[in-house]
């Protein structure tokens, strides 16, 4: 009997630990204006403006067929570098390759900084993050109390 109840209880155990550690099921027919206006509700999207595939090849170094969507945004008229970027991969395969490309852009920017320009904006830069939700992935180059907010409404848009 003492042990009948040992082995349920261990099962039981297992159960739950195998249910916390499921990954979050997230959507993958968020529109990317969406997922803008998730992000900008804390930036002054006034400012923003969005970015052609020139600059995406140009610029940044990345190749768009790597992407199923995309929307880059940077400051054109501003005295800040605020900017992010939005990418959803073409399927699970593809994500890490989308996450690198994020990475590899953010490392670029950093590695072209310019001390001598603006840098009380350089913390901006040195703090920016990549986050990966399912298939979308962002990028944001911002204060910290505003990357804290767009990175948990990016999250929260894309949960099931």
């Amino acid at each position: 009997m003492k042990r009948s109840i040992c082995i349920l209880l261990c099962l039981a155990a297992l159960l739950c630990l195998g249910a916390c550690g499921k990954k979050a099921a997230w959507r993958t027919d968020v529109p990317l204006s969406t997922l803008a206006e998730a992000v900008e509700k804390h930036l002054d999207g006034g400012s923003l403006a969005a970015m052609q595939e020139s600059y995406l090849k140009g610029a940044m170094k990345l190749d768009p067929a790597i992407f199923a969507d995309w929307l880059v945004k940077i400051n054109a008229y501003g005295a800040n570098i605020d900017e992010y970027g939005i990418f959803k991969a073409p399927d699970e395969a593809g994500v890490a390759a989308v996450k690198q490309a994020a990475e590899d852009y953010l490392k670029l920017r950093r590695d072209t900084w310019m001390e001598e320009y603006m840098p009380e904006e350089k913390p901006k830069l040195t703090q920016a993050e990549v986050k990966v939700c399912g298939l979308y992935v962002i990028y944001v180059i911002v204060s910290d109390d505003a990357r804290g907010k767009i990175l948990t409404d990016f999250e929260n848009a894309l949960k099931n």
